[in-house]
């Protein structure tokens, strides 16, 4: 099971990547399945979202290198949560890419194949600052480096009832296939700033926080 990438990532935890190649056939052996397991992997009537799903437990066990059950949840909000390890933790898949992250804190992550389409729906997560730093040049990847940017302060704040452009913004950012920006979740009386970061892997992009 070689994965594409691993990333240590800051504050400590890890980050793992996995191209969806192995026959899924010979990858449930990996797993040890509970009944819920097996109704969650059922209840996916299309191939490509249980080959999601399979993938994306085995590479978590993986990670916390375990031959112990892992019992991954979801709170009342839907954010994964595994309740006999201390890790946090957060899981995106998109096309033929899944991707896990662990973390001694918070965490979210999304991972995103880069399809021309995003141009349809930019103006729903895309507020007007962030327009100012979005150039013709560059403009197919800055908008899913917002996109990929919010979805991982989506996951990491975990409650949901968030509005893209108006809860979540992007301080001043440019393009590079990898690099650092400051995002900004603002609900209410809960304010945040976090440093996202983000890496491409082929035509993918890649986001993460955590703290």
């Amino acid at each position: 099971m070689p994965r594409i990438i691993d990333l240590n990532t800051n504050p400590e935890g890890n980050l793992g990547v996995w191209k969806i190649e192995e026959n899924p056939e010979d990858l449930k052996s990996r797993l040890q399945w509970s009944e819920e397991d097996i109704k969650r992997f059922q209840s996916h009537a299309d191939g490509e979202r249980s080959k999601h799903w399979l993938y994306s437990r085995v590479l978590l066990r993986e990670m916390l290198n375990t031959s112990s059950f892992i019992e991954l949840g979801a709170d009342e909000f839907g954010k994964p949560f595994l309740a006999n390890f201390l890790q946090k933790v957060s899981i995106s898949h998109s096309g033929d890419m899944v991707a896990v992250m662990l973390s001694k804190q918070d965490c979210g992550m999304d991972i995103q194949i880069m399809k021309p389409n995003i141009e349809r729906v930019a103006h729903k997560f895309i507020n007007e600052a962030e327009w100012q730093s979005i150039n013709t040049d560059t403009r197919f990847e800055q908008m899913y480096l917002v996109w990929c940017c919010k979805e991982a302060l989506y996951k990491y704040y975990g409650k949901k009832n968030l509005a893209f452009k108006e809860n979540l913004s992007l301080k001043t950012f440019s393009w590079t296939p990898e690099g650092e920006l400051i995002g900004v979740i603002e609900k209410d009386d809960y304010y945040k700033e976090l440093p996202v970061y983000w890496k491409t892997i082929d035509n993918y992009l890649l986001a993460w926080v955590s703290g």
